[in-house]
C-alpha cells in the first residue's frame, strides 16, 4: 500500500527534522557547558549567590537545552531497549516451534490452543502460526493468513514499528509523531491485508479474520478492527493528519531552534560552570528549608483547629 510507505517516510522526515534540531541545539549547548570542578573558593562564592553571575535566562536556556537533549537520548534508548527485549523474549519463548512449509512459505508452527498468526523478529522476521489456527482454518484461509504475515516479514514491519515508536517516545514534544506512528501501524495491517486479498480473495481473508478474532486474545481486537473490515469490503482508506497537532509539532521545533540560536548568539564566549550552578542550589535550599518548615507548621495548626463538628 503506497499510503503506508508515504506515511512511514513522513514519519521519518518529521522525526529526522526534530532530531536534527535537537542534535544541533544539544551540540551548541554542550559546547558552552563546562563540567570541570570549580575551586573551593569559587564553589563557596557560588553557594553564597542566589542567582548566577551570568544572565539567568541565558544560563537557563543553555542548561535547559542540554537537559532536553539528555532526556531525549535517555527516552529513546529506553524505548528501543524495552521493545527489543520484548522481541527477544517472544523469540525465546518460541524456540520449540517447528518449521513447516505452507502456501509456499516457511512458517513456524507453535503449540497453542488459541488461534494465532503473527510475525516476530527484527532483523530476520519469521511467520508464526499456532496449531489451533492451523487446524481451524481452511486451506484458502491459511493461504490468506500466511500471505498477510509474509508481507509483514518482507517489509520488516516489526523493525519499522520499533523505529517509529522509538522516535515518538524520544521526541515526546512532537505530538504528530505519535499520531503518525499509530496510523502507520494501522496502514501496515491494511497493506498486509491487500497482499492476502491478492493471494486468496476477500472471502477467505474475511472468514480467517472472524476465526482469529473469536479468540479472547488482545490481538483479536486488532483482527476485527472496523477499518480492516471496511477495507476488505472495498471501502477507500480515509485519514488526515490533524492540522493543529502537526502545527503544534512544528511550533515546538521552531521554539527549540529559536532558543538554540538565541543562546548561541547571546552566549558567544560564555561558559556555564555546571557544578558551580549546582553549588548555588545550597542557597536555594537554605531559603526553601525555613519556608517549608513554616508551611508545614501552619498546615498542622490548621488541621488541629478543624475538629469534629466544625
Amino acid at each position: 500500500m503506497s499510503s503506508a510507505r508515504r506515511l512511514y517516510r513522513l514519519n521519518l522526515a518529521v522525526g529526522a527534522l526534530g532530531a536534527l534540531v535537537v542534535i544541533v541545539a544539544l551540540g551548541g549547548a554542550l559546547s558552552k557547558v563546562s563540567l570541570a570542578p570549580p575551586g573551593v573558593e569559587e564553589l563557596l562564592a557560588a553557594c553564597g549567590r542566589l542567582l548566577p553571575a551570568d544572565s539567568l535566562p541565558l544560563v537557563a536556556a543553555i542548561l535547559g537545552l542540554a537537559s532536553l537533549g539528555v532526556i531525549i537520548l535517555a527516552r529513546g534508548a529506553r524505548s528501543a531497549f524495552f521493545q527489543a527485549r520484548a522481541q527477544v523474549r517472544v523469540r525465546a519463548g518460541l524456540r520449540k516451534a517447528t518449521e513447516v512449509e505452507l502456501a509456499g512459505t516457511s512458517i513456524w508452527l507453535i503449540q497453542s490452543s488459541r488461534p494465532q498468526a503473527f510475525c516476530a523478529g527484527l532483523l530476520r522476521p519469521r511467520v508464526f502460526l499456532s496449531a489451533a489456527a492451523h487446524d481451524r482454518l481452511s486451506e484458502t484461509e491459511l493461504r490468506a493468513v500466511v500471505a498477510h504475515e509474509r508481507h509483514h516479514a518482507s517489509r520488516r514491519d516489526p523493525l519499522r514499528l520499533l523505529a517509529a515508536r522509538t522516535l515518538a517516545d524520544a521526541l515526546f514534544f512532537l505530538p504528530a509523531l505519535r499520531r503518525l506512528e499509530r496510523r502507520y501501524a494501522e496502514l501496515a495491517e491494511l497493506a498486509a491485508d491487500e497482499a492476502a486479498l491478492r493471494s486468496a480473495g476477500s472471502s477467505a481473508l474475511a472468514s480467517a479474520l472472524v476465526k482469529l478474532g473469536s479468540s479472547d486474545h488482545p490481538e483479536a481486537t486488532v483482527a476485527l478492527a472496523p477499518e480492516r473490515v471496511d477495507h476488505i469490503c472495498g471501502a477507500p482508506t480515509r485519514w488526515r493528519l490533524d492540522a493543529p497537532t502537526f502545527l503544534l509539532s512544528l511550533l515546538a521545533v521552531a521554539a527549540i531552534a529559536g532558543v538554540a540560536v538565541t543562546a548561541g548568539v547571546a552566549g558567544a564566549g560564555v561558559r556555564v560552570e555546571a557544578l558551580a550552578v549546582v553549588g548555588q542550589s545550597c542557597m536555594l535550599l537554605m531559603l526553601a528549608a525555613p519556608i517549608a518548615a513554616l508551611g508545614a507548621a501552619l498546615w498542622r495548626r490548621a488541621r488541629s483547629d478543624v475538629g469534629p463538628g466544625r
